[in-house]
């Protein structure tokens, strides 16, 4: 079963499209039969075969949380995606995602006269599978008024939001104790606070903000995460097939409990940080934390007999990437940039001057982590200490 659900059609993440309006019936009538074979099976007849191996992406613990992956928006047919909602969690656990929320759209719904347009139905659907396979299912919908999008997350009645205002959707997201941040805030244009959503947050009917959407970062929206302490989420937007050579947008959040209680909580307490392919974005607090836990450092360095070159080399244990380059380092020393992709070791070469110390120093260089942002347009930058030895 899992080597006939391979998709044929690249991925897309521009919200409030769906395969209705892509250009050729071939593609687009391929796709949604791939999506509609997945109804004729039970979910728990589903084993992941051999072209189906999952791809590790390894998030280790920091500290005393475990990070999770998750992907908080997406769609399937019962919107305007393009897929079951079971194809759904498979790609997710062939992806190595820890948590995911189908989040269709509430009020709009083009393959209604096809597809029921309960929105109960995508939970239901992919349930069983998500927990056959451990992957985290948090109920959610998109709460859909023109061109302002909301998540509500951890919802309790679905359908209630059909036919609202915004303000009463929002409203009604609250009393059902959900979880809504505010989705793709620049899609149609420079973003802005706008006077809807001012008004939603005055009411406080909503507590995190879709930094990231797909390809998008809203670096215009950036400053708002701490002026109004809104939790940063990071997520796909996905409505096509997810093909393995994608990179997905996802939020890491560092849970105390793998669960979904553990999920809500690190939400709630605003524990997250985007990943957008190789770029990071956080707090300065949960990066450098991270940095600490994933890459290790040498306790000393020493250059090789007769030379003034030493080697600084950084393991990397996760399956993030760090553009690292010194910003501070002591006058006698110079140290090179480097990249220290997804589970690799890298080398900065280490060039003394001539006046170096002839005894053993404790030594402190400041590391930024360019591809690191720990608040708008500020790279993360990070101390690491070692004892050097002439």
């Amino acid at each position: 079963m899992g080597g006939s659900m391979r998709s044929v059609t690249p991925g897309g993440s521009t919200p409030g499209k769906g395969f209705d309006k892509l250009p050729g019936m071939t593609a687009r009538s391929l796709s949604h039969s791939i999506g509609l074979l997945t109804l004729l099976l039970p979910a728990s007849v589903w084993l992941p075969a051999a072209q189906d191996a999952r791809q590790a992406r390894p998030t280790p613990k920091v500290g005393e949380f475990h990070v999770l992956k998750a992907d908080l928006h997406m769609h399937t047919v019962f919107s305007d995606g393009e897929v079951w909602p079971t194809t759904r969690v498979q790609e997710a656990w062939r992806e190595d995602l820890d948590v995911i929320s189908i989040s269709d759209h509430d009020d709009y719904h083009p393959f209604e006269k096809d597809v029921s347009a309960d929105l109960a139905r995508p939970f239901a659907i992919a349930s069983p599978m998500a927990q056959g396979l451990g992957i985290l299912l948090v109920p959610g919908v998109e709460i859909t008024k023109g061109d302002i999008h909301f998540n509500a997350l951890f919802v309790k009645e679905f359908n209630a939001f059909r036919g609202k205002e915004l303000q009463a959707a929002l409203a009604e997201a609250k009393r059902q104790g959900a979880f809504s941040f505010w989705n793709h805030p620049g899609w149609r244009g420079t973003a802005q606070w706008w006077p809807p959503i001012a008004t939603a947050y005055s009411d406080k009917l909503f507590q995190g903000i879709e930094i990231v959407n797909g390809d998008s970062y809203y670096a215009e929206a950036h400053p708002w995460i701490g002026q109004y302490n809104l939790t940063i989420i990071s997520n796909s937007d996905i409505h096509r097939p997810s093909l393995k050579a994608e990179e997905r947008s996802l939020t890491l959040l560092f849970v105390r409990d793998k669960s979904l209680e553990g999920v809500r909580e690190a939400l709630d307490s605003g524990r997250t940080a985007a990943w957008q392919q190789k770029r990071l974005i956080g707090s300065e607090a949960l990066l450098s934390s991270l940095f600490r836990a994933y890459v290790q450092t040498p306790a000393q360095i020493q250059p090789a007999a007769g030379t003034r070159t030493a080697a600084l080399q950084l393991r990397n244990t996760s399956a993030l990437h760090f553009d690292l380059k010194a910003v501070e380092a002591p006058k006698w020393m110079t140290v090179s940039p480097a990249q220290a992709g997804p589970l690799s070791t890298v080398l900065l070469t280490v060039r003394l001057a001539k006046d170096a110390p002839t005894t053993r120093q404790r030594v402190t260089v400041r590391l930024e982590v360019s591809n690191a942002l720990a608040g708008p347009a500020i790279p993360l930058v990070v101390p690491i200490e070692f004892e050097y030895i002439p």
